[in-house]
């Protein structure tokens, strides 16, 4: 049973419309003494990928590929990291990308389709002033 009613898929397959690059989903999943969240975050980014030509699910085992983990830094699954171009974003899911989640991870693919940052030029000057590695993780919970 799909998880996007038709209304959703056009309604996101236009929002989606103006990728122009590549889109890679690396999703990694452990299929033995995996969680189940697996199968869900396989769906999500399946039905994602069906919305744009340009979107493309690759599917990673998090016990089998090892260097492909370590190349993306990759410590849990369900993982998915958002390649545009083939350009590794440094953008991470983890877990089911359902619920709030969902929407950032259409973001991302939005982002990494078009290269289109959506950001005030001061937001771009304040960033650019970072001069120093920074990791941002951000943390949400369906309660």
């Amino acid at each position: 049973m799909p998880l996007l009613s038709p209304h959703d898929r056009q309604t996101l397959t236009a929002h989606l419309a103006p990728i122009s690059r590549k889109v890679d989903l690396l999703l990694f999943t452990q299929t033995i003494g995996g969680s189940e969240s697996g199968l869900i975050a396989k769906q999500v980014v399946d039905e994602v990928a069906s919305l744009h030509e340009k979107i493309a699910v690759v599917e990673k085992s998090f016990v089998l590929d090892t260097d492909d983990r370590a190349k993306y830094g990759v410590d849990k699954a369900p993982a998915v990291v958002v390649l545009g171009d083939g350009a590794d974003t440094r953008i991470r899911f983890y877990g089911a990308n359902t619920g709030y989640e969902f929407v950032s991870l259409v973001e991302a693919v939005l982002l990494a389709g078009t290269g289109n940052l959506e950001l005030e030029p001061e937001s771009v000057a304040a960033l650019a002033a970072v001069d120093t590695p920074m990791r941002i993780q951000v943390f949400s919970t369906p309660t």
